[in-house]
């Protein structure tokens, strides 16, 4: 849930940028920010400090986690638009959608 949100502050699509942003964290570190502390204080905390990092940023590329700081940006008018992450080198960078499916396919039957 982005800050302005937890904030009852009004809200535009920027809270879906935010919720991307904290989608990665989770495909990366395997959990969501704060996953362990009750719910109430982990909104305080996203709402009242920094935004989440990376458990361990040093394992991920320096692009992802550009890229990633483009999403978790407290200010929603300084967060990017999904037309900008579209842009971005991460992203560029990446093989077409359909290079996943050998992949599921391979984990899907081990």
């Amino acid at each position: 849930m982005a800050p302005e949100v937890i904030s009852r502050l009004p809200y535009g699509t920027e809270v879906d940028i935010w919720s991307l942003g904290i989608m990665v964290i989770e495909m990366v570190d395997g959990e969501p920010p704060y996953f362990n502390e009750p719910p109430l204080q982990a909104m305080r905390r996203i709402r009242d400090n920094l935004p989440p990092r990376l458990k361990e940023s040093h394992k991920v590329s320096s692009v992802l986690r550009a890229f990633l700081e483009l999403m978790l940006v407290r200010e929603p008018s300084q967060r990017a638009s999904a037309l900008e992450l579209l842009q971005h080198s991460f992203l560029k960078l990446s093989g077409p959608p359909a290079c996943i499916v050998p992949l599921m396919r391979h984990y899907r039957h081990r």
